[in-house]
């Protein structure tokens, strides 16, 4: 039991502290995906939806199809770029190198093109399930790959017109990687916002 002094300083502590009033909380439910918020909030803090001004909801509607115009922007690029994995694994698996390379080489030639093969062919599969990383490394490799292919041949790279059909191509590929990149990036962020299965 409390002494009269401590009673004395709890009720000096208190009347020190501010009034809380007991408000009652109500809630409201989204009619778009049927969370639970808070009354006093004017959207649904998991789908935007407009919970108290109606005249917003066509606004909403608006830019679900925006996004969803955007989400399938970003699905073909991703597609472009993995056809364009399957075409360079193909074109490094066909064994073309082996004609064109030095006799002293062709072997060594011949296994890198398999190995980049079977590594773009791995890429561009696994594109299906995890795109973001996926291109994001191919990307990585295919720039690797580009810049030792003009820096082994620097000079011949820049004056012939081999080297620079070469040097038009590498950049062309990286380009369409790297849209593939930005369009699973994309995905990854609009399938969170649009609450759709990844």
């Amino acid at each position: 039991m409390l002494s009269e002094k401590n009673i004395s300083y709890l009720s000096k502590v208190n009347a020190l502290l501010p009034n809380i009033l007991n408000r009652e909380v109500h809630n409201c439910i989204c009619g778009q995906c049927n969370y639970v918020n808070e009354s006093e909030y004017f959207f649904c803090t998991n789908c935007g939806f407009p919970l108290k001004n109606r005249t917003l909801v066509n606004d909403y509607h608006k830019r679900v199809l925006q996004r969803s115009h955007v989400l399938f922007k970003a699905e073909n690029a991703v597609l472009v770029a993995r056809v364009i994995l399957y075409f360079m694994a193909s074109f490094l698996s066909l064994g073309i190198f082996f004609i064109f390379a030095e006799s002293s080489r062709k072997y060594v030639i011949v296994i890198f093109a398999a190995l980049l093969s079977g590594l773009f062919f791995f890429l561009a599969f696994w594109s299906r399930k995890n795109p973001f990383t996926a291109l994001l490394t191919a990307f990585l490799v295919l720039m690797v790959f580009c810049m030792v292919n003009i820096a082994t041949r620097l000079a011949q790279s820049f004056t012939t017109m081999e080297g620079l059909t070469s040097i038009l191509l590498c950049l062309c590929l990286l380009a369409i990687v790297l849209k593939g990149v930005q369009g699973a990036y994309r995905i990854n962020l609009i399938k969170e916002e649009l609450q759709l299965n990844v």
